[in-house]
């Protein structure tokens, strides 16, 4: 039987260690929620499992009404911790609310993996570990006070650490904190068990453990701690390899592919019936800014889309975005924009940058939110039913810088979808524009400038200059070839993103409005309106430092002049390999100090990288001996206390009774087989010696003499206990000591009589 409830101390003492192993446990759900509202959910059911597990042991509840008590106590506290959006006044559950927890019990588990996070309170997603948490509290505390086998009261809250391992996130930053903090947890857990074990007693009778048992708890304790601390070594010093969870193999709900390409109806924004409705008007729109639609990074030589055919890779995978996501800024700044739909119709939602937070306003607010799908390696957002005239949204975002100077930027390293093979009209002209002399950004700026330099722009529309819709590679060859070129953003804007794939950049489609001739900046609000005529297509391409800069390759609209008779034009391509580039010297700087070298680092900073990293693994390998040392640590202290307070007792006589005890509790820890039915003579005869008796003697005659002990007699009794417990070590071995001093032989008695204090 485990710490039982006859003793409020004792299960105190069990229920704080039990609730400590259940908070540890709940460490590595934090970064799926990332809000208060976690602490609310986490707490309450930390607290009302334990009550109820208290409860049940304390009245003998049987297990059905124990399971009756969870229940009850899901359905009365999981609205307003688990769902408090439908919590009346915040406390008080509502029948939507009640029907979003039940349902919740079944269907939040698979929302929670495939959606975004963190999640915070969005719906009904707090149920899991709010759910987890009551049971496992109550079953926890139920074992630990109610069976013959405590130490399995760290099962659940294990299963519940496993949980929030499995449905988390790819997160890094607690990992440590939450293996160390449970690991603590669990060895004070055990090592309770082992001295309760010691010290229980059934009728009279003291139940008997065997050493082996302490050991044995002793040396799991090490063994974790020893695994933890090289597992964490490990980690210092090898690379880590991606985690799996749960969320990563499961698909999101959201099909892209299910949908028209932004750009395949790219034309019909410009129709004369339709060119100037407002479509979108928008607050806080950086200067020069555009409003993205989608970004498109597939192209299979007729559609650029968005996600690829089959919807594979990270492009074509979207989840959902309730509450945030955290995204670095890397040069660039956070802006909010306020957009309210006037005459845009589609299932993309337009953005600026990466999104970051994203709320819904407006009578359908709560259906888009529930509906609202993001693709954050696009930082492209959808919603299902699509937006409609009286939609409305705040979004923050991280804007990028836009590119000052073209001819400096070095390409990226993102893989990107492969592309068919390119006409070689297409391939001329890049030799024509950008020769392969020069660098990758010289070469991304010759091409843009040659789109601004020869091309002009035509929707095809009536009194304009025919121009062919589409963006297939016959399309996009047509447009290099004929003088004058001749297309407009749809043409464009893959044009320039096939030769700056070709160049070695990787680069993609973005589809959005510019602000132009027929949008409108309100001086007072800052509001931009735009209209359908504003759609416009750019491209991104990606830098060496991982950002995604935007680029519009659209030439200035201008007059178009006569075409030219169609004639052969051949570009000449070099007809011999390049040589390789001359090897660079590396540049010495003679005013460089010896310390210094050629790329101009410096000897002092790898010394200090050096340092910090053994001060890290120092760091860890010292909370490591601190984690092993620690149920050592917790029997030193548990004697000492014990010490303490049998000298500090109340009365005389018990304090002198308290001595003896000392003297035999260290003698069992040193090894003599104390037999606690035995009288102190016995006791004192077991060690030996002349002074043991003189002192058991004298403890005899103060506890049992009709006019008590005399004055002072407590303190020479103690003073001779010390002088004995310096005699029973003093000839011993310091491994002996130790081993005396750590021993659990002493917690839980062996003296006759106990009614002195007992710690």
């Amino acid at each position: 039987m485990g710490p039982g409830p006859g003793r409020g101390w004792s299960v105190a003492i069990s229920i704080a260690l039990v609730a400590a192993m259940l908070a540890a446990a709940m460490i590595p759900w934090w970064p799926i929620y990332e809000s208060p509202a976690f602490f609310a959910a986490a707490g309450a059911a930390i607290l009302a499992g334990c009550g109820i597990g208290l409860a049940g042991a304390r009245w003998s509840w049987p297990a059905w009404l124990v399971a009756v008590a969870v229940v009850a106590a899901y359905l009365v506290l999981g609205v307003p911790v688990a769902v408090p959006d439908r919590a009346l006044f915040g406390v008080l559950p509502t029948p939507d609310g009640l029907v979003e927890l039940v349902a919740g019990a079944a269907l939040s588990w698979k929302q929670l993996v495939t959606i975004a996070v963190p999640v915070g309170s969005y719906q009904a997603l707090l149920v899991p570990p709010f759910l987890l948490g009551l049971v496992a509290s109550t079953v926890a505390v139920t074992i630990a006070l109610r069976t013959n086998r405590p130490a399995a009261a760290a099962l659940p809250p294990a299963l519940l650490l496993v949980a929030g391992i499995a449905l988390g996130v790819v997160h890094d930053d607690f990992a440590l904190e939450a293996g160390l903090a449970f690991f603590v947890a669990a060895v004070a857990w055990f090592v309770r068990i082992g001295i309760a074990d010691r010290r229980a007693i059934a009728g009279g009778r003291r139940v008997e453990t065997t050493l082996a048992d302490a050991r044995r708890v002793l040396g799991a304790s090490a063994l974790v701690a020893v695994a933890l601390v090289g597992a964490t070594a490990a980690a210092v010093a090898l690379p880590t390899p991606p985690r799996s969870v749960v969320r990563a193999e499961l698909q999101p709900p959201f099909e892209p592919n299910d949908h028209d390409s932004p750009l395949a109806g790219f034309r019909t924004a410009f129709a004369p019936d339709s060119a100037d409705e407002p479509m979108l008007d928008v607050r806080g729109l950086p200067e020069g800014a555009g409003l993205v639609v989608a970004v498109l990074d597939t192209y299979d030589g007729i559609v650029y889309s968005v996600g690829g055919s089959d919807g594979s890779g990270p492009s074509g995978r979207f989840s959902r975005v309730p509450y945030r996501l955290d995204q670095p800024v890397d040069g660039g700044t956070t802006e909010r924009i306020d957009v309210a739909v006037e005459g845009y119709r589609d299932v993309w939602v337009p953005g600026i940058g990466r999104l970051e937070r994203i709320e819904f306003a407006g009578p359908r607010a709560d259906r888009l939110a529930e509906s609202y799908f993001y693709n954050d390696a696009t930082g492209t957002g959808a919603v299902v039913d699509g937006l409609r005239s009286g939609d409305r949204y705040v979004a923050d975002s991280v804007v990028p810088a836009s590119p000052s100077d073209l001819a400096s930027l070095e390409p990226g390293t993102s893989v990107m979808p492969p592309l068919p093979e390119l006409p070689a009209r297409l391939v001329d002209l890049i030799d024509e524009w950008a020769p392969a002399t020069a660098t990758p950004g010289e070469r991304l700026a010759g091409v843009i400038e040659g789109f601004h330099r020869d091309g002009y722009v035509s929707h095809g529309l009536e009194g304009e200059e025919p121009s062919r819709s589409g963006h297939a590679l016959d399309r996009i060859e047509e447009l290099v070839t004929e003088q004058p070129m001749v297309g407009d953003g749809e043409q464009y804007a893959v044009a320039a993103a096939l030769m700056a794939r070709e160049i070695g950049f990787p680069a993609r489609v973005v589809v959005g409005y510019l602000p132009g001739p027929g949008s409108e900046r309100d001086a007072s609000t800052g509001s931009v309106r735009f209209t359908s005529a504003d759609r416009q297509a750019w491209i991104e391409v990606q830098t060496s430092d991982g950002a995604w800069l935007p680029i519009d390759p659209n030439p200035v609209p201008r007059p178009i002049p006569e075409r030219e008779p169609e004639q052969a034009k051949v570009v000449s391509r070099p007809e011999s390999v390049l040589p390789p580039p001359a090897e660079r010297t590396p540049l010495v700087d003679d005013d460089a100090g010896p310390g210094s070298t050629p790329d101009g680092g410096d000897d002092g900073d790898d010394w200090l990288q050096a340092m910090f990293a053994g001060l890290e693994i120092t760091g860890i390998v010292l909370v490591g001996a601190v984690a092993l040392c620690s149920p050592f640590l917790a029997i030193v202290v548990a004697k000492l206390r014990r010490r303490r307070l049998r000298r500090r007792a109340p009365t005389a006589v018990e304090r002198i009774e308290g001595g003896w005890l000392e003297f035999a509790d260290s003698a069992a820890d040193y090894g003599y087989a104390i037999v606690p039915t035995a009288t102190r003579a016995e006791q004192a005869a077991t060690v030996g010696g002349l002074a043991p008796l003189v002192l058991a003697s004298v403890v005899d005659r103060a506890v049992y003499a009709p006019g008590g002990p005399g004055h002072g007699d407590d303190h020479r009794v103690w003073e001779t206990v010390d002088e004995l417990r310096r005699r029973l070590g003093v000839s011993r071995s310091t491994r002996d000591r130790l081993r005396a001093a750590i021993s659990l032989n002493s917690l839980g008695g062996y003296a006759v009589s106990r009614r002195g204090v007992r710690s």
